[in-house]
């Protein structure tokens, strides 16, 4: 299985209300108010934050259906959260707020919305963005981060770009990466009343892919 594969899991999804709410209770309780002001300061974090939130959902929903899928990444309020130990080898460690970072030499060396791995061992890495014209932006950034999982993990990696607007695809992409679009992605939360988002408490989907980061 491939990237591109994976996109099209995402390109033919049907999104559900669960998966939009499960998306929005993964923010902490100010970004999801923020999420429902459009007058707010931290509005459009909350929205890039939902909608890379809703990606992750969307994987762990359609690999349940596919056994192509072996693992995906657990992150925000899935992930679990251990302190760094300084004697550690390089690898992956989750930011308090359940972000994919990995750490080299103790610092963190890069950052990634998500991880997902097929049956037959191939290892995706991914970026969500909500503004198309981001794309073209990231040649530098993705490269080094593929540089930086290939050595990790003794292996070459796929790279998978998720867009909330048709996007051209980049140019800096191999031919085995590929491009998935959610058109209006981030706003998918407005399907949903305040009130079924801002006091709720998050409760993880069952899911037979989701592993912790440092065994993916």
């Amino acid at each position: 299985m491939s990237a591109a594969e994976i996109a099209a899991l995402l390109n033919s999804a049907e999104v559900t209300g669960g998966e939009i709410r499960r998306a929005a209770i993964h923010l902490p309780k100010p970004l999801r108010a923020a999420l429902y002001d459009e007058t707010s300061s931290e509005h459009r974090t909350a929205s890039g934050k939902f909608f890379e939130a809703l990606v992750y959902e969307i994987l762990l929903a359609e690999s349940e259906a596919s056994p192509a899928v072996s693992s995906i990444a657990a992150k925000m309020s899935d992930a679990l959260y251990v302190p760094y130990d300084k004697y550690a080898k390089d690898g992956l460690w989750y930011s308090k707020d359940g972000g994919i970072r990995f750490k080299v030499s103790g610092r963190v060396a890069a950052e990634v919305d998500f991880l997902v791995k097929t049956a037959d061992g191939v290892r995706i890495f991914g970026e969500v963005i909500v503004n198309p014209a981001k794309a073209g932006h990231l040649a530098s950034e993705v490269a080094e981060k593929r540089s930086l999982l290939e050595r990790l993990y003794g292996c070459e990696v796929q790279f998978l770009l998720v867009c909330a607007e048709p996007v051209k695809e980049p140019k800096y992409l191999r031919e085995s990466d590929a491009v998935a679009v959610l058109e209006a992605g981030n706003l998918l939360y407005q399907r949903l009343h305040p009130n079924e988002v801002l006091h709720k408490k998050s409760a993880p989907a069952k899911s037979t892919r989701r592993v912790d980061g440092s065994i993916w």
